[in-house]
C-alpha cells in the first residue's frame, strides 16, 4: 500500500470520512524529524540561556562530591513548577554524559512541538489542515532560541495535552482521571505551560457547556468541574515552605509596544528582515483563514487564542524575577490562531492546494535557513569555548559579555561560561539564584557582586548607568585570577591583565602576579 502523507492535507473530509490513518501518521513523523535537522547540525546547541543551564545541571548531578563546586554552590531538590528539563537530564545524564544528553533532550523538543500541533489540528477538525503547515516553523521561536529551555518543553507537551483533551471530550470521566496526573506534570515541567494548557481546557469546555444548552451558572459551574483535576499541581506547590526566599518583583515592566515586536519576532533567529517576513506569512494565513468562506473555526481554540492575546497585551514583562514572560506567548499565540481554523469540504480545492505549495515551501525555507544560523552559531560556540581549555580546572573565573547598548543583538553567548562551569569546573558568574525558580544557590562572596547574573553583562563604553569595559574590569575583585571577555577584538590590552588564550573575538586573560592578592 502506498502512503502519500502530504495528500492527506488536500483531503478535507471529516475523519469518520476517510481511511487515511498510516498518511497522517507519515505525515507527523515525516515533519517532526525535518523539525530535527537545525539541531543535529551544530556541535554545541546555541541558545542564549542554555549554557547557564548547563552549568546548573552539572552542579545537580555533582550531587556536592566536588569540593570546588560545594566551595561556590549548593543544590537542593525541591518542588518548583519549572523541572522539565532538569528532571530528564537527572535521568539520562548519567547514560549519556552531560552534554549530549542535554543536546538530545533540548533539540527533541523542535520535533515535539510540530508533532504536537499536527495533533491539535487533527483532533480540532477532525483532520490535519493543510493551514497547520504555516504554525510548525514556530517550533524553532525566539523563546526557544533564547534558551528558556523547561518552558518551550512545557508548551510541547501543552499541544499535546490540548489535542487529548479535546479528542477525550466524548468521555469526560475517563479524561478526568487522565489530567489529574497529566495536569500535575505540566505544571511540574514549567508553570506557564500548564498555564496555557488549563486556559485552552478552560475555554473549549465553557464552549461545549455552552452549545450543550447549559446557562450561564450551569456553564460556569460545569467548566470548573471539568477544569478542577488541573489544580492540584498548584496546591501541592502552595503548601510548600518557602524558607529562606528572597523578596522579587512580583509584576514589572509592562511595556506595551514592545508587545507588537514580540509578535513581529516571533521567530526572530539570524536574518531579522527573513524572520519578521514570516511572522507576516502568519498572519496572512490566519486571515485567509477568517475571511474565506468554507474553512472550518474550533470555537474553543479560537476563544482560547483571543483570550492569550488578551492576557499578552495586560500582562507585565516580568513575572517573579522572570524576564520575558509576556515575550514567551508570542508564537504560542499565533500557532493557536492558525490551528483554530481547517479548511472545509465548501472551500475551493484550487486555495487548498496554493496553501500546500506555499506551506511546503515556506517550512522548508525555514528549517533550511534555522539550519544554516544554528550551525553558524554552533561552530562559534565550540570555537568560543577553546578559550577556558587555558585555565586550571576549578579557578576563580569571572566571565565579561559585551552586549549592544541599543538595538538586537543576533549573538547567544551571554551565558555560554555555563559550559566552563560543566566542563572544568570554573566558577560561573552568569548563574541565576531566583528562589521562586531555580533550586540551585550561589556563595561566593569573594567574588561579589561579580557572583551571579547579570554580573556578566558589560559594553564597550558607558551605556545608561552601566559603566564601561574599562571600568567593569576594574571593579572585578581581586580574587579573581582570570578573566574572560567575550565580544571583543582579540588584540584588546586591558590594564592589570595579560592575554593568555584568544579566539577570534574573545580574550582569556590572566591576572597580572603584581595584582594578586
Amino acid at each position: 500500500m502506498r502512503v502519500r502523507p502530504f495528500s492527506v492535507l488536500l483531503d478535507t473530509r471529516p475523519l469518520s470520512a476517510r481511511d487515511k490513518p498510516l498518511g497522517e501518521l507519515a505525515l507527523i513523523f515525516l515533519l517532526s524529524a525535518l523539525a530535527a535537522i537545525p539541531a543535529i547540525l551544530a556541535p554545541v546547541l546555541p541558545l542564549t540561556d542554555l549554557g547557564g543551564h548547563v552549568g546548573r545541571y552539572a552542579v545537580q548531578l555533582d550531587g556536592g562530591h566536588s569540593a570546588v563546586l560545594r566551595a561556590w554552590y549548593t543544590f537542593e531538590w525541591g518542588l518548583l513548577p519549572n523541572l522539565g528539563v532538569d528532571l530528564l537530564v537527572q535521568l539520562l545524564a548519567p547514560v549519556m554524559g552531560l552534554e549530549p544528553a542535554v543536546h538530545f533532550i533540548v533539540g527533541s523538543i523542535p520535533p515535539l512541538m510540530v508533532s504536537g500541533m499536527l495533533l491539535l489540528s487533527r483532533a480540532a477538525h477532525g483532520r490535519i489542515g493543510v493551514n497547520a503547515l504555516y504554525a510548525l516553523p514556530l517550533a524553532i521561536s525566539l523563546p526557544y532560541l533564547y534558551g528558556f529551555a523547561n518552558f518551550a518543553l512545557s508548551i510541547a507537551l501543552a499541544f499535546h495535552a490540548m489535542a487529548l483533551w479535546i479528542a477525550l471530550e466524548p468521555r469526560p470521566v475517563l479524561r478526568t482521571a487522565l489530567f489529574v496526573p497529566i495536569g500535575f506534570l505540566l505544571w511540574l515541567c514549567h508553570l506557564v505551560g500548564w498555564a496555557v494548557f488549563s486556559l485552552v481546557a478552560g475555554m473549549t469546555a465553557l464552549v461545549a457547556n455552552w452549545r450543550a444548552g447549559k446557562r450561564v451558572i450551569g456553564t460556569v459551574i460545569a467548566t470548573g468541574l471539568m477544569t478542577a483535576p488541573l489544580l492540584l499541581g498548584p496546591v501541592i506547590g502552595a503548601l510548600q515552605p518557602k524558607e529562606g526566599a528572597e523578596a522579587i518583583a512580583l509584576l514589572a515592566n509592562n511595556d506595551a509596544p514592545r508587545k507588537i515586536v514580540w509578535l513581529i519576532m516571533a521567530m526572530a533567529d539570524r536574518w531579522l528582515v527573513w524572520d519578521a517576513a514570516g511572522a507576516a506569512v502568519i498572519a496572512f494565513v490566519i486571515y485567509i483563514s477568517l475571511r474565506t468562506r468554507g474553512f472550518h473555526v474550533h470555537p474553543g481554540l479560537m476563544l482560547s487564542a483571543l483570550a492569550l492575546l488578551g492576557l499578552f497585551l495586560l500582562m507585565p514583562d516580568t513575572i517573579m524575577g522572570s524576564r520575558f514572560a509576556d515575550m514567551r506567548l508570542g508564537p504560542v499565540i499565533l500557532a493557536l490562531f492558525v490551528l483554530a481554523s481547517a479548511p472545509g469540504p465548501l472551500v475551493d480545492p484550487r486555495l487548498t492546494r496554493w496553501l500546500l505549495i506555499g506551506g511546503l515551501v515556506f517550512g522548508g525555507a525555514r528549517v533550511a535557513s534555522n539550519s544554516v544560523s544554528m550551525a553558524l552559531a554552533g561552530n562559534q560556540f565550540a570555537e568560543t569555548l577553546t578559550a577556558i581549555e587555558a585555565v586550571p580546572r576549578g579557578s576563580n573565573l569571572v566571565s565579561l559579555y559585551v552586549d549592544e547598548c541599543k538595538g538586537w543583538s543576533t549573538d547567544r553567548r551571554r551565558h555560554i561560561m555555563g559550559y566552563g562551569l560543566a566542563r572544568r569546573h570554573l566558577f560561573d558568574n552568569g548563574q541565576w539564584q531566583l528562589p521562586s525558580g531555580q533550586l540551585i544557590a550561589i556563595h561566593n562572596p569573594r567574588l561579589a557582586p561579580f557572583d551571579r547574573d547579570p554580573s556578566t553583562i558589560t559594553f564597550l563604553e558607558p551605556c545608561g548607568e552601566s559603566p564601561g569595559l574599562p571600568a567593569t574590569v576594574a571593579a572585578v575583585p581581586r580574587a579573581a585570577r582570570y578573566l574572560w571577555v567575550i565580544r571583543i577584538d582579540p588584540a584588546t590590552r586591558l590594564q592589570g591583565w595579560e592575554p593568555l588564550r584568544a579566539t577570534s573575538d574573545s580574550v582569556l586573560y590572566r591576572r597580572l602576579p603584581t595584582q594578586v592578592n
